[in-house]
């Protein structure tokens, strides 16, 4: 075949048409591919590009430029809270006003806020749409993650199959990066659980940044842990909104891991749960061991908790309150059926 100017032409004209039209092909491909095609491709990127700066920048634009926001969504939860703090203190409107009586004025605070712990620390506060978390430069992780597990977080809309770690670009010192635990022998373990967050693909697609891992053993991460976890999303489908802290004891000695980033490996983590509703609080702290334990046998006062993190929880309620729900290591209304009136009646009888 002879290749004259013409023919050149006609080839260049061919190849540019190619590179137009399969450009704006896989354009229209990424754009409105489904989300689980995507993952799928992103999870084979991932291997190949462990970094992850490209596919990871291309997955958070479209969940960023895709997720529908309710802008009322902050003002009801607010609402909601407030409601919430008036039935526990006892404080509803009165029918009308002759039979009002003076109350005692209940406790200010941010209560949108309520699950975020008082910290004496210096940590970069990283403000997710689903959860909240102080970030520790030295130890490469979190020191707590907080968050309100509501009914819409437990929907079984999505799960977490295809998803890929990535660094956190709200940290300002840049994260720890998942290529950072690679032959380390330690799990990525979430501190926010992937499990509490199914109710969509942003708030799924949030719990795996790297800020929100702390490095775990297999047998805590997949067994011990894991089985608390489920316990805390059981609780929270019975009992409704659940407020939860989770973060590592930072402890001793601690090794580290990471190649770039030198991630402290914390010997135990712990994690708060209260019910506002039950006026109901609940903690733990677990070790962080190779072996398998029953998480039942480390539950502590949530005053506990505040003991070993230096941390102060619910600071916002009323002092009252706060004492009841912080000091109790009762498992009534958690492992066992809570104490109805008649056998409190029964018991004062005999």
């Amino acid at each position: 075949m002879r290749f004259n100017k013409k023919t050149f032409q006609q080839l260049k004209v061919y190849f540019w048409r190619i590179l137009i039209f399969g450009g704006v092909g896989l354009l229209l491909f990424y754009i409105f591919a489904p989300n689980a095609t995507l993952k799928n491709i992103f999870a084979r990127l991932e291997k190949t590009f462990p970094n992850q700066t490209f596919t990871t920048k291309l997955y958070e634009w479209k969940v960023e430029y895709f997720s529908k926001k309710n802008a009322s969504e902050k003002e009801q939860e607010q609402k909601k809270i407030e409601q919430e703090f008036e039935i526990v203190e006892g404080k509803k409107e009165q029918e009308s006003s002759a039979s009002q009586t003076s109350k005692p004025p209940k406790k200010q605070g941010n209560y949108e806020d309520l699950e975020i712990p008082k910290s004496p620390y210096n940590d970069e506060i990283i403000r997710h749409t689903y959860f909240t978390l102080a970030y520790v430069e030295e130890h490469e992780q979190a020191r707590w993650v907080a968050y309100k597990m509501t009914a819409k977080n437990l929907e079984k809309n999505v799960t977490r199959s295809q998803e890929i770690f990535y660094p956190d670009r709200k940290v300002s010192t840049g994260s720890a990066l998942p290529m950072d635990y690679a032959g380390s022998g330690f799990d990525r373990g979430h501190l926010a659980p992937a499990g509490d967050f199914t109710g969509n693909e942003q708030m799924m697609h949030e719990t795996f940044a790297m800020s929100n891992m702390s490095p775990q053993y297999p047998l805590c991460n997949r067994e011990t842990w894991r089985l608390l976890e489920e316990k805390v999303r059981f609780w929270g489908e019975k009992k409704g909104d659940l407020y939860i802290i989770t973060g590592p004891v930072f402890k001793g000695n601690m090794q580290k891991i990471g190649k770039k980033n030198k991630i402290s490996v914390p010997p135990a983590y712990y994690k708060v749960i209260v019910s506002l509703k039950e006026e109901r609080g609940i903690a733990f702290i677990v070790p962080n061991v190779n072996k398998k334990e029953n998480y039942r046998n480390y539950q502590v006062s949530i005053d506990e908790v505040e003991k070993e993190t230096g941390l102060d929880f619910f600071y916002l309620l009323p002092d009252d309150l706060e004492e009841k729900i912080e000091s109790s290591v009762s498992k009534e209304g958690w492992f066992n059926p809570p104490k109805s009136k008649n056998d409190k009646n029964k018991k004062s009888i005999k």
